[in-house]
């Protein structure tokens, strides 16, 4: 059995962003919530889904019903006309515009309406069912968890999985939009609960997902990576979720090293080699976006700071949008976060402060097994054992961190202290 889920859809919304030139190559509405649920349709269809899911927002606002309505409509037709029902609950977006909907769009149903839980049968072609239990936000502002305020129905064992359908924020004491517990969530009788509301989705795994299922497609350069709906197949004892990273606009974060940067005017091949990178991280996978935007974020230690602060500036990079393989990918933002080259070797020589932590680091520097380096990281050991209070690592069943591990510790913090001193020897002020 099939059931296809969605996430926070925000139908009525469009992506923010977008530069000319990808707007010259793509229209807006074909890379936004309308289109990232014309493609969720097409794989359910695809697919012989059983049923399609949603979390709740499925409307960016009230006043969006007659753009929501038409977008929905087609769908949902679609999804009727091959037998696919559509059930969901509402979210705090769309109290009011979703249940107007569900009366207006035959073959979409609303679970839970009053903020009281239902549950319906799903029956699969294999001839498996599942049932959906869901509760819809009867209200734009809900102070109190549904799991504590709301009795559920009788949830009879053998009829199949229960699939736990909510929109609500999990572990947000105090949130107005239904605050749930984990712990609530994990004492439920429910086989998997799939939630609305946070649009960065979790990792839903075996054997009993619970978790966002995170927004059907990247609504702003805040929400980087993939997005999409999820597969859930039920053979009737175990579930499995799949991510389906279905969206037609993906955001994405690329960090760009400077290390071996020979000179400023350098950074523009280092920058289109980082996209190239990512290209065929992409476009090797099932799903491709129609376009992809991203932040670059140049990091490392160059001596030639700035030299590539003035070639990023005269070719800015965000005026550039390259076409691969029918993707659109442009720069929307790139931040600057490589530190200046430090001679650590010159900074030892001295008596200083500088020299103490430059000495220290090439310490950590030397190969596994140096004497003096051993000496330090076992140093190091104790202070954070007085630090956290412990006697040591093994009387509480901790294994101690690997010299690897705590020496990368060690020399990242050295050198975020010794960042600061130069700075501050550079500018007193």
């Amino acid at each position: 059995m099939k059931l296809l889920c969605v996430g926070d859809i925000h139908l009525g919304r469009q992506p923010s962003r977008l530069p000319e030139g990808v707007l010259d190559e793509i229209r807006a509405g074909d890379l936004g919530p309308a289109a990232a649920w014309t493609r969720a349709v097409d794989f359910a269809l695809d697919a012989e889904a059983d049923a399609v899911l949603l979390a709740g927002d499925v409307v960016e606002q009230e006043d969006d019903f007659y753009e929501a309505y038409g977008d929905l409509r087609r769908g949902v037709d679609r999804l009727a006309a091959a037998g696919v029902p559509v059930l969901a609950v509402s979210g705090n977006h769309d109290v009011q515009v979703l249940p107007r909907l569900a009366d207006a769009v035959p073959g979409f149903r609303l679970l839970g309406r009053g903020g009281e839980w239902e549950v319906e049968e799903v029956s699969g072609r294999d001839g498996r069912r599942v049932r959906v239990l869901g509760w819809s936000f009867p209200e734009r502002r809900v102070l109190t968890s549904p799991l504590a305020a709301h009795e559920l129905p009788a949830l009879d064992s053998g009829i199949g999985p229960v699939i736990g359908l909510l929109h609500c924020d999990r572990d947000a004491t105090g949130s107005p939009y239904a605050p749930v517990r984990a712990s609530e969530l994990e004492s439920t009788p429910v086989d998997a609960w799939l939630l609305g509301h946070i649009h960065k989705p979790d990792a839903l795994a075996p054997p009993r997902p619970i978790g966002y299922l995170g927004s059907l497609t990247g609504l702003g350069p805040g929400e980087a990576g993939p997005r999409g709906p999820w597969l859930l197949e039920s053979d009737g004892t175990e579930l499995s979720l799949q991510h389906l990273p279905l969206a037609p606009l993906r955001w994405e974060e690329l960090d760009v090293p400077l290390d071996e940067l020979e000179a400023g005017e350098d950074v523009h091949g280092l920058a289109v080699a980082a996209l190239e990178a990512l290209h065929e991280r992409i476009s090797a996978g099932r799903f491709h976006p129609r376009a992809v935007g991203c932040r670059l974020r140049f990091t490392g230690r160059t001596p030639h700071r700035k030299e590539v602060e003035r070639s990023l500036a005269a070719g800015d990079p965000l005026r550039v949008v390259h076409a691969r393989e029918g993707i659109v990918y442009f720069v929307h933002d790139w931040r600057m976060a490589a530190r200046p080259a430090l001679d650590l070797d010159e900074l030892a020589r001295g008596a200083d402060p500088p020299a103490l932590i430059a000495r220290k680091v090439l310490l950590l520097r030397r190969p596994a097994g140096d004497p003096e380096r051993s000496s330090l990281l076992a140093g190091a050991r104790q202070r954070l054992e007085a630090l956290s209070g412990r006697r040591s690592f093994a009387a509480h069943g901790l294994a101690p961190p690997p010299d690897a591990e705590l020496s990368e510790l060690l020399e990242r913090a050295a050198l975020g202290v010794l960042d600061e001193l130069m700075a501050q020897r550079r500018d007193p002020a």
